[in-house]
């Protein structure tokens, strides 16, 4: 009886966790990232977008920085207050303050 007590239980242990590793792949997989690559000159940009959150991904100046969707006269822009990164169509830039650091950026399909 005790074997089957214990059988019972590591049956029941083991589907516990089997049922937590799937609802862990579930929420991975609804996290909306899209990772967009920009040439800035010679220099390479790229930025992770999370759409359904507004917000991006970019490092600057080393460092890896998240900016929210902010209001804007033309195009898109994210900021943090400090850095702003801004797009629309094909081009963007990153501002640090209201001092363009990369400007004439271009998508790359």
């Amino acid at each position: 009886m005790k074997k089957l007590t214990l059988s019972l239980a590591l049956v029941t242990l083991v589907g516990t966790l089997v049922g937590c590793s799937n609802n862990v792949a579930k929420t991975d997989k609804t996290t909306t990232e899209t990772l967009l690559h920009y040439q800035c000159g010679n220099q390479p940009l790229d930025i992770r977008l999370n759409a359904p959150a507004q917000q991006v991904r970019v490092i600057i100046d080393g460092t890896d920085q998240l900016l929210h969707r902010v209001a804007s006269t033309s195009g898109t822009q994210y900021s943090n207050a400090y850095y702003s990164f801004w797009y629309s169509a094909d081009n963007a830039m990153i501002l640090r303050g209201s001092t363009i650091i990369l400007n004439d950026c271009k998508i790359i399909p």
